[in-house]
C-alpha cells in the first residue's frame, strides 16, 4: 500500500492538475467585443446565403431567358428536354452557358448546356410558332362545360400536342382532366355542334365608330369563334365576320 503521506501528495497533485470549475466557465465566456464579432459574422453568413438563394433560378427558366433575345420573330421555345438531374437544379444564371447552333429555326435543334460543376451536355429544344392557346383557369373535370371564366388566352408556342381552337373552346365539353394553368388540347374537349345553315342570328356591323345592328341567317354552318357568312334580313346583303357565342356575327368590314 502507498504510504498515507505519499497518497496525500499524489491526490494534491491530481487536484492541482485539473482546472477548477470557475476557470472552465471563464474560458467559455465571450467578451463583449468577441460576442459582437460573432454576431456580425453570423449576419454576414445569413445575408450571403439569402443572396445566393434569391439569385438561384430553375435551369429551364435560365435557358429560356438566354434564348429569348435571339429567337426569330414569331417563334418561341415550346419545350426544353432537360435531363432529370439538371431539371431539378436551381442555380445562379451566371453559372450557366448556352452554346447555340448557327441559327435557330422551327424544329428540334440541340443546344450545348454548360452548368458550372456539371459535365457539358447537349439538350434538345422544341421551337415552334406562337399561337393563341386557351389556358385553363381552374381544374376541369370530364363532363364540365367550359364557360368564359374558365379560360384565358395566351400567345405561346406548344409542342407534342394540338391545341384546341382557342376561339371555340367556350361551350365545349371536357373529355379529359385539365389542370389549372395547362393549355387545352384538341383531345381534351369535345366542341359544341355548329349552328346549322339558315339559323337566325344577330349581326353587328362595325364601321369605324359606327355600329349597325340587325338580324340575318347563316349561309353556312359555323361554330362560335369561327369565321362565318350570313345574309342580312333587311337588305339581303351577304356579310362575312366572326361568329361569337351564343349566336352573333361580328363584322368588321363589309365586302
Amino acid at each position: 500500500m502507498m504510504p498515507r503521506a505519499l497518497l496525500a501528495g499524489h491526490e494534491a497533485r491530481r487536484a492541482g492538475s485539473r482546472p477548477s470549475g470557475r476557470r472552465t466557465r471563464h474560458h467559455l465566456e465571450l467578451s463583449p467585443r468577441q460576442l459582437k464579432i460573432a454576431i456580425i459574422v453570423a449576419i454576414i453568413a445569413l445575408v450571403i446565403a439569402l443572396a445566393n438563394r434569391v439569385s438561384a433560378e430553375p435551369i429551364e427558366a435560365i435557358v429560356r431567358a438566354k434564348l429569348a433575345p435571339i429567337m426569330p420573330a414569331g417563334l418561341d421555345v415550346a419545350r426544353i428536354y432537360l435531363p432529370a438531374p439538371l431539371a431539378r437544379l436551381d442555380v445562379d444564371p451566371r453559372k450557366v452557358v448556352v452554346e447555340l447552333p448557327r441559327e435557330l429555326r422551327a424544329g428540334r435543334p440541340s443546344v450545348k448546356l454548360i452548368v458550372r460543376g456539371h459535365a457539358p451536355t447537349w439538350v434538345p429544344v422544341a421551337i415552334a410558332a406562337t399561337i393563341d392557346v386557351a389556358i385553363a383557369q381552374r381544374d376541369l373535370a370530364p363532363g364540365d362545360v367550359i364557360g368564359e371564366a374558365d379560360v384565358a388566352l395566351d400567345h405561346r408556342a406548344v409542342a407534342e400536342f394540338t391545341a384546341a381552337p382557342s376561339a371555340t373552346v367556350v361551350g365545349a365539353s371536357v373529355t379529359s382532366p385539365i389542370a389549372a394553368g395547362a393549355a387545352i388540347g384538341a383531345r381534351d374537349v369535345a366542341l359544341p355542334p355548329p349552328l346549322t345553315r339558315g339559323t337566325q342570328i344577330e349581326i353587328e356591323v362595325h364601321r369605324g365608330a359606327v355600329t349597325i345592328r340587325g338580324t340575318g341567317t347563316l349561309e353556312a354552318a359555323a361554330r362560335p369563334g369561327e369565321p362565318a357568312t350570313a345574309r342580312l334580313a333587311a337588305t339581303k346583303l351577304v356579310v362575312h365576320g366572326t361568329l361569337v357565342a351564343p349566336a352573333t356575327l361580328v363584322v368588321g368590314v363589309t365586302p
